[in-house]
């Protein structure tokens, strides 16, 4: 007999209490296990049923696009969602439903709850590649840009877009784009030496957007202004119709027809050479170069060479729209020198500066991703532009000179006055140019300076995007802090 006056006694009957309730929850927890292993391959078990139940699309696969290095920027996956089904009427709960929501519905088994397995399409960085890769349509056929082109081909397509490169342009663009305002925004950088598109970012801040089947870089026509001006300076440097020692005086009237030129803010009383009718964008010396040249033979066969007067490629088939422009007689040609009479797109200007600056003559920057490394063929014309246009880029911004920064800002009127487009086509190093950049914004509200132009817009824009970027690029700095212009 058990005596609880005897302290051995007692132990033993706590030791035994103890060894029950252990066995107690050891049971409980077991049981709650087996439970939940029941439940969950119950789970499993109807979850295996989803695709049984409706399956969407589950044998077209699309390829993949690929960025230069390795990152998925579209691929095909499954979505599953969950509707209704009783009586004949169908009702979508859920389009894209989470695991969770899944196992909820799957779990209370709602007789009336049905599942569907949809083959989808996903981009990771939809956000910043906007009117960029394309679409698909509910058949998950590719219709549009980047997505055709992997419907037709039904192979992988791989861009030389470099997203940590884009992502960061498209912080600073967004960033931008807040307190300027404009209706929309537009960064592209290119390297020189491989021709592809590293970055696109498109911003549209307007509440109508625009066409998500069409890419801005090739579908919008603009007029760009005083970026034009290098190309009227490159071909009359090329038919030897110009010294870069003679002066050119812009302070007589300059009329094109009945309508007086000027230019904002009048330059100086005395003649301006080449380099600071380029620096202080003179409209009147830009149309006495023109002047120079005869429109048809040199002026258009020029402008044609340069990829102004016809679509361009961006690449996998892809060509810009064509441009607008009025002909290449009388008092139309004057307007061409200063980004006037003639709406082109993105690429055909990038193209343009692409082939001036790096001196070849097949120079096409395309999203495909190449594998060849071109050396730049620099000729007197291409030489003397570069040192012209850095010299016309002067800044105090140490950033630009360590990475001998050139350039030309252009602004043009929309045709309501209180309407610009602003663009800054930059490339760096000037004397072995790399990279190249164009930084556009479409009537942008506000401003860094006193006047509504592009140096007091865009330019700084793209001073702050080349702060992010540079340590993404295969630059070093230089220690030539000038030129022999």
């Amino acid at each position: 007999m058990i005596n609880l006056s005897n302290e051995t006694d007692y132990k033993l009957i706590f030791k035994t209490e103890n060894l029950y309730n252990f066995f107690f929850v050891l049971i409980i927890i077991l049981f709650v296990g087996v439970f939940f292993k029941i439940i969950n391959l119950s789970v499993k078990e109807k979850n295996n049923q989803i695709e049984i139940v409706s399956e969407k699309n589950s044998k077209v696969f699309l390829p993949t696009i690929f960025d230069t290095n390795g990152n998925r920027l579209a691929y095909s996956d499954f979505n599953f969602s969950i509707f209704k089904a009783n009586n004949n009427k169908f009702e979508y709960l859920e389009r894209d439903a989470s695991n969770k929501q899944i196992k909820e519905t799957l779990y209370f088994g709602n007789p009336v709850l049905k599942f569907e397995k949809i083959l989808t399409r996903k981009y990771p960085f939809n956000k910043i590649l906007t009117n960029t890769l394309g679409q698909v349509d509910i058949d998950h056929n590719g219709i549009s840009l980047f997505e055709k082109n992997i419907n037709e081909t039904n192979e992988d397509l791989v861009l030389g877009i470099d997203i940590d490169i884009q992502k960061k342009v498209y912080e600073i663009l967004y960033k931008e784009a807040k307190f300027l305002e404009p209706d929309y925004s537009l960064s592209v950088i290119v390297d020189l030496s491989k021709e592809e598109i590293l970055s696109n970012v498109f911003i549209d801040s307007r509440k109508e957007k625009f066409d998500e089947s069409l890419m801005p870089i090739k579908d919008l026509l603009f007029e760009f202004g005083s970026v034009f001006k290098p190309f009227a300076v490159y071909s009359a440097l090329k038919n030897k119709k110009i010294d870069l020692n003679e002066f050119f005086d812009v302070d007589q009237p300059v009329f094109i027809g009945s309508k007086l030129i000027d230019d904002y803010p009048r330059n100086s009383n005395s003649p301006l050479q080449v380099k600071d009718i380029l620096k202080s964008s003179s409209n009147r010396g830009a149309i006495l170069i023109r002047r120079k040249l005869d429109c048809q033979k040199e002026l258009k066969k020029d402008f044609s060479y340069l990829g102004l007067l016809e679509n361009v490629s961006v690449g996998f088939k892809l060509l810009s729209k064509s441009p607008e422009l009025n002909n290449f007689r009388g008092a139309y040609c004057d307007n061409f020198p200063y980004g006037y009479g003639m709406a082109i797109s993105p690429i055909q200007l990038i193209n343009a500066y692409g082939k001036i600056v790096t001196g070849r003559d097949d120079f096409m920057a395309s999203f495909e991703k190449k594998s060849i490394n071109n050396l730049n063929e620099f000729n007197n014309v291409s030489t003397s532009l570069n040192k012209l246009l850095f010299y016309a880029n002067e800044t105090s911004e140490e950033l630009y000179e360590n990475f001998l920064v050139a350039g030309k800002t252009g602004t043009a009127d929309t045709g309501d006055k209180t309407s610009q487009n602003v663009a800054y086509v930059s490339y760096f190093p000037y004397n072995d140019p790399k990279y190249l950049s164009l930084t556009f914004m479409s009537n942008p509200k506000n401003k860094y300076g006193p006047y509504m132009t592009a140096g007091n817009t865009v330019k700084p824009v793209f001073f702050n995007i080349l702060k992010e970027i540079y340590v993404n690029l295969d630059l070093s700095i230089l220690d030539i802090k000038g030129t022999d212009i």
